[in-house]
């Protein structure tokens, strides 16, 4: 009998080729498979199975495990193996909310419509793929498979530069991937696992000598985060950005930078928790000069689009800082401003790719007081940048405070660092803001419009999670900490 999660991942694979094959009608296909995609989720968290006694399970232990048998040697198994944990289960919810919000803000699209739509929804695929596998040869073809819709999204819809940016973001990447490789058949190998399980590997990994264990996760570290990015390994991301069409900027920071961290930690700290004890100090410096970097470059950016991907960078650095800390908060922490900084991200390169439809231009110096021809999209402009900032009573606060706090808890004062960078964050958004919104007229064309129907529906859908979790975000962690990693009491 099929489990829930392989039918989850039948309804993209074969909603996905419906699209290819839809035609003009691919957009509706497409929205169709998001919402059941999406109501599967739903039921996903209603048989959810619930940790009874928090702190008191010492092994692994996943909701909806299937287990099948795909290859066996003699002396290793190779299975499909998937199953969920509150993590996988918020990212999964994070993957179904982008994709249905990717859909509406792409109705229009009329560029090969069938190939983009399904594009979009084979990196949907790919994405759930990589949180609910449990096999290493599995997870990795599913962390492969994202790479390929990415990269036509950008080659193919992307800007004047599309080519390089998508050739740029592929090799980056694809090297990043085989050292990632590289360390997980390490890691099965010289703990001489039985099969590439990971409920086998976390039984056998622990026994490995140190010195292993450190080489190991600095391997899984460089792999997983060349795709948060981590700085100096970041200058992919500016150009992909840029270069995507809008979708696909939602998509790559949405989905494809959460694999980075959902990959440590799944496989790199949950699995060898003495190693970053060891490490931790490599992990500090990294999370330091990516949140430094990330927000310092932006505020001297001009283009809207290009702001946001900087400051994408900066907030990934803070959750590669939480989960350096090592602490079950700072991984609840960390999950936490992974689903903030989706929801928020994908709504801001929105009201970018909207910025460009609407006035032209995407320079922030180029268009001023916009609100009385444009409200709507000043008013989803606002609720991005400020939750982004931080406002109280949005998204991004609750993340962001647990993140200091577990940073307070662990290094002291050395959290002034990311503080004093989300008043530099505070700085270039409320820069923008003024430029932009308010003031008098300025650079308005007069074919300015507001947004449509498509783009305000697939907008909307993000601010209202950003409203609903940011003044309830006990719903989210009440979730994540359904986790062998967290059980936090």
């Amino acid at each position: 009998m099929v489990g829930l999660i392989s039918l989850t991942l039948i309804t993209l694979l074969v909603g996905t080729v419906l699209t290819f094959l839809a035609g003009e009608r691919s957009r509706w296909v497409a929205l169709g498979t998001s919402a059941v995609f999406l109501l599967e989720v739903g039921a996903l968290f209603h048989g959810f199975t619930w940790l009874s006694t928090p702190g008191a399970v010492a092994a692994p232990t996943f909701s909806y495990a299937e287990t099948v048998p795909w290859i066996h040697l003699d002396w290793l198994s190779i299975d499909y193996a998937v199953g969920v944990d509150g993590i996988s289960l918020v990212l999964i919810l994070l993957t179904a909310f982008l994709q249905i919000a990717t859909v509406l803000y792409s109705w229009g699209e009329t560029k090969r419509p069938a190939a983009y739509f399904g594009l979009v929804l084979l990196t949907g695929l790919g994405s759930v793929g990589v949180f609910v596998s449990l096999d290493v040869l599995l997870f990795f073809l599913f962390w492969e498979a994202v790479l390929i819709p990415m990269f036509f999204l950008i080659g193919f819809w992307g800007g004047p530069r599309r080519r390089y940016a998508a050739l740029k973001f592929f090799v980056y990447t694809h090297v990043a991937s085989i050292v990632m490789l590289v360390g997980l058949l390490a890691l099965v190998f010289y703990s001489h696992a039985p099969s590439l399980d990971y409920t086998a590997i976390s039984s056998s990994a622990s026994s490995l000598p140190i010195v292993t264990q450190v080489f190991v996760f600095l391997a899984l570290f460089f792999g997983f985060g060349v795709k948060f990015p981590i700085v100096p390994f970041h200058t992919w991301l500016p150009d992909a950005h840029v270069e995507a069409p809008t979708g696909g900027s939602v998509l790559l920071a949405g989905l494809l930078l959460k694999l980075g961290g959902y990959g440590l930690i799944r496989w790199g700290t949950e699995l060898l928790p003495d190693a970053l004890g060891h490490v931790q100090w490599i992990l500090y410096g990294v999370a330091f000069l990516s949140i430094v970097w990330g927000s310092w470059v932006s505020l001297a950016q001009r283009d809207l689009k290009r702001l946001v991907a900087y400051s994408s960078i900066n907030h990934m650095g803070i959750v590669l800082l939480a989960i350096a800390v090592g602490s079950q908060l700072g991984v609840l922490a960390a999950v936490l401003l992974m689903f903030a900084h989706g929801v928020v991200s994908g709504l801001l390169f929105m009201v970018s790719g909207s910025f460009h439809h609407a006035f032209g231009t995407r320079e922030i110096a180029g268009v001023g007081g916009i609100t009385p021809r444009a409200p709507v999209l000043a008013t989803m402009t606002m609720v991005g940048a400020l939750a982004s900032l931080g406002l109280p009573a949005l998204i991004s606060f609750p993340a962001e405070f647990l993140a200091l706090l577990a940073t307070w808890d662990a290094i002291g004062y050395w959290v002034f660092i990311p503080l004093i960078t989300l008043v530099v964050t505070a700085a270039f958004y409320l820069w923008m803001m003024q430029r932009m919104l308010f003031g008098p007229p300025k650079g308005i064309p007069d074919r300015a419009h507001d947004l449509d129907s498509a783009e305000a529906a697939g907008m909307a859908l993000l601010v209202g999670l950003t409203i609903l979790y940011g003044i309830l975000p006990g719903l989210l962690v009440s979730v994540i900490q359904q986790s062998p990693v967290i059980r936090l009491g």
